[in-house]
């Protein structure tokens, strides 16, 4: 692909790629009588996940359409129902206004819908295979919960945009799907919790928001907790890390932040206490997560073949994911009620479409850039990046750290393929493989540390992040994570320097982690 196509068709790619729904009318496949095997019919379901398995091989329109073209047949092959399906009886709490702006498919509809519900099915298929690599060889729900929440602090560097909670007033534009974040590997806040629980849901946990109460009696979000033996373990995607129990040790509960107003004093700092306290623990309210999709008939009549066929959790009963939460909690009968965040995203898209494009075409553009001369048939030469985002969430590490690499030309290649553009498709051109490249180098950092490759996960980060491109998107996400690699590597006090110079929204959690970095004894000299 030439730089002028990759350059010039850049808008359309990222619609189709990230997943923002076109105008056209939906097309509906509605069920038919046909009888088939089950065996039959399977074999169709398995060809469409396949291709969702695969992306990374496929032209994205083209993979949407054969996605759409074998669930269409299975549903007419197998005319499976959705015995005992009920609208979830959580629906009514949210308000009339969020529900019906979300603009979703009606949740009794029995047909699936093209090119929604593959986006949506797309989106599931990457969380299912990020919870089952993410949570490595832990063997307890704790462990689980924890190795999920740190995939999600390390893997989506933390912006402001969108907020926990938006009023008319808001003028935030980043309204994104959670395959669009993973994809971005950029969240606000309240995104990583909305990430976060979607995978504990799809690792079979029972996990919610928890919520204070403002002055006007309405819930306030604060943070995830997720059930594990029958208690709530608290997470804070704000600051980064798992709230710390009694004396600093393990992962703090519900009940133990209630009784120990010492746990939750401990995240304050000088210049800003903690906001929530125990007195607010004991009244907290449930926010259960779910979207007009985890709630609809026609997943459900997916969902059981889904799980037996590749793991995906499709569905969620949330009454009875609010009662477990809520089981869980100090205090009598705390208010259970859906999220309203998801549902809030989807009306903000609809509202406003230009900046959310805008949005989209700004972070996702470099991974619809190609390696200059690929040829077209080279799929993860195309669009690299993209190649390899897709194969790090299936747990391909080799091939993604290959798909990274080959999204880092060299000098000579780009200067060869940038010789004949004119200005200004040369500068765009350029200004795009720039980004592909420091988005390259860093993700190469975030992939490493995780692989337990430290000082290869700082010559990413410092070198060719920091050093390379000090003000881009990326420092801040990278000073956290060379944080983590030097911290790693016994290097404590520069794991603190660099932690220090945080300016995020997580800028208070990596000051308290520097805090207690610089108590520790200095390791013994050589």
């Amino acid at each position: 692909m030439s730089l002028r196509r990759a350059v010039g068709g850049l808008v359309a790619t990222i619609v189709i790629a990230a997943g923002c729904r076109p105008s056209a009318p939906p097309r509906v496949a509605k069920p038919a009588s046909t009888a088939a095997t089950r065996e039959s019919a399977d074999k169709l379901l398995l060809g469409a996940f396949g291709v969702l398995d695969r992306l990374d091989d496929f032209d994205e329109s083209r993979s949407m359409e054969l996605v759409f073209e074998r669930i269409s047949q299975w549903s007419r092959a197998a005319h499976p129902r959705a015995e005992g399906w009920r609208l979830d009886p959580l629906i009514e709490t949210l308000p009339s206004g969020v529900r019906d702006g979300a603009g979703a498919p009606p949740l009794d509809a029995e047909a699936f819908v093209m090119p929604a519900d593959v986006i949506w099915l797309r989106d599931e298929r990457w969380l299912a295979d990020i919870a089952k690599v993410a949570r490595g060889d832990a063997v307890t729900d704790l462990d689980v919960a924890t190795n999920l929440f740190v995939w999600t602090v390390r893997s989506l560097a933390p912006v402001a945009d969108p907020p926990m909670a938006a009023t008319d007033d808001t003028t935030a534009t980043r309204w994104w799907l959670p395959g669009e974040i993973l994809l971005a590997g950029r969240a606000s806040p309240a995104q990583r919790a909305w990430i976060f629980l979607e995978l504990v849901r799809h690792a079979g946990l029972d996990g919610a928001m928890l919520a204070t109460t403002d002055a006007a009696g309405s819930p306030r979000p604060w943070i995830p907790t997720v059930v594990c033996d029958g208690e709530a373990h608290l997470f804070d995607p704000t600051y980064g890390m798992a709230i710390p129990g009694p004396g600093g040790a393990g992962i703090a509960t519900a009940r133990q932040a209630a009784a120990d107003p010492a746990i939750l004093a401990a995240l304050s700092l000088p210049d800003r206490p903690y906001p929530v306290q125990a007195d607010d623990v004991a009244a907290m309210s449930v926010l259960v997560v779910a979207d007009p999709w985890s709630l609809s008939r026609r997943m459900a009549v997916l969902a059981p073949t889904a799980r037996g066929l590749r793991d995906m959790r499709l569905v969620i009963a949330a009454d009875e994911v609010g009662a477990a939460v809520a089981a869980a909690l100090p205090g009598d009968a705390p208010r259970v009620r859906l999220w309203e965040f998801p549902w809030v995203t989807l009306a903000r898209r609809r509202t406003n479409p230009d900046a959310l494009a805008t949005s989209l075409r700004a972070d996702l553009a470099p991974l619809a850039a190609g390696v200059p001369g690929a040829a077209p048939t080279d799929r993860g030469l195309v669009r690299p990046l993209f190649a390899a985002r897709v194969r790090e969430f299936r747990g391909d590490v080799e091939g993604a750290k290959a798909a990274y690499l080959a999204a880092r030309p060299s000098r000579d290649v780009v200067a060869g393929a940038l010789a004949t553009l004119p200005s200004p498709a040369g500068d765009a051109a350029r200004a795009l493989l720039g980004q592909m490249k420091e988005d390259a180098a860093y993700w190469l950092g975030v992939l490493t540390l995780a692989q337990g490759e430290h000082e290869a996960a700082v010559d990413y980060l410092a070198r060719m992040t920091l050093e390379a491109a000090p003000d881009s998107r990326w420092a801040d996400a990278a000073r956290q994570n060379l944080g983590v690699a030097y911290a790693a590597l016994g290097r404590d006090a520069e794991a603190a320097a660099v932690l220090r110079q945080d300016e995020s929204p997580q800028r208070y959690g990596s000051r308290l982690v520097a805090a207690r970095l610089e108590r520790l004894p200095a390791p013994p000299r050589p």
